[in-house]
């Protein structure tokens, strides 16, 4: 059974969604109903329920107020956001938070169900991925802890030419769009961005190597890439010019310097 927690200043929308996702005849308890922000945390501190809907414009404290909250105890909860505010500010300070999706009012009710249904859908699988990883790491680390785990396995894989999104979640227990966003929170890239941010530092060290002249065949391989090609290319668009027009660039002038 999923509890749900309604957290709306208007006693109407409050009732009215009440009624509706009983309507429904889902796996859902409307377990509580809040019309401040004040009363909205107690109810969900008290309850802790796996789905909340809430308003933005709420007296007391604000739906962003209580949406950090809640975040401080409680990271799983989906939370749907029910507002008339258009304003992409607000929308973008939600999803900073974590929220599920973002409604405006009035509600278009006959998506409304598919929303909730989702939503359950979505917390269920974040409580599966989160009893997988933990058989999977013998519980010696917290499954929030995910995110460092993938990145500390980019760091030390990335030569892997195979290395992808899949080998991450199968390692892990979790599912790809899993540890794409929390690779997102955790560097602000998406993965394959910081995979080749990755290879590309590891790439300018070879390229300056003052032992050794490395072919950029043999860098390219040392870094991950099968095609020299791609290397080129994934090279040139993060640093903003060629992998031989930066050794070139960067060993020019110890050359001159060497010889006046």
């Amino acid at each position: 059974m999923y509890r749900v927690v309604i957290a709306d200043d208007e006693e109407i929308i409050r009732t009215g969604l009440k009624k509706l996702i009983e309507s429904y005849n889902l796996d859902l308890h409307v377990i509580g109903l809040a019309e401040d922000g004040k009363e909205a945390i107690a109810a969900i501190e008290k309850f802790r329920p796996e789905i909340i809907l809430m308003d933005i414009n709420m007296p007391l404290a604000n739906g962003l107020e209580v949406i950090e909250r809640v975040r401080q105890v409680d990271k799983d909860a989906k939370i749907i956001i029910i507002s008339g505010y258009n304003e992409f500010a607000y929308a973008q300070k939600a999803l900073d938070l974590g929220v599920f999706t973002y409604l405006l009012k009035p509600i278009d009710y006959r998506n409304f169900r598919a929303i909730i249904e989702k939503a359950m859908e979505a917390y269920s699988n974040r409580i599966w991925e989160k009893s997988l990883l933990k058989k999977a790491t013998g519980d010696r680390n917290p499954p929030d802890d995910i995110g460092n785990l993938a990145i500390d396995y980019i760091k030390t894989n990335f030569s892997d030419s195979h290395l992808s999104l899949h080998t991450i979640a199968e390692k892990y227990f979790v599912s790809e769009s899993y540890v794409t966003r929390i690779i997102k929170q955790k560097t602000g890239m998406s993965f394959t961005d910081y995979l080749n941010k990755t290879r590309t530092n590891m790439a300018i060290q070879l390229l300056l190597h003052p032992g050794k002249i490395y072919s950029m065949k043999e860098i390219s391989e040392k870094v991950g890439y099968n095609s020299q090609h791609y290397f080129s290319r994934a090279f040139k668009n993060y640093i903003g010019m060629s992998p031989n027009q930066y050794r070139n660039q960067k060993l020019t002038p110890i050359t001159n310097q060497s010889n006046p």
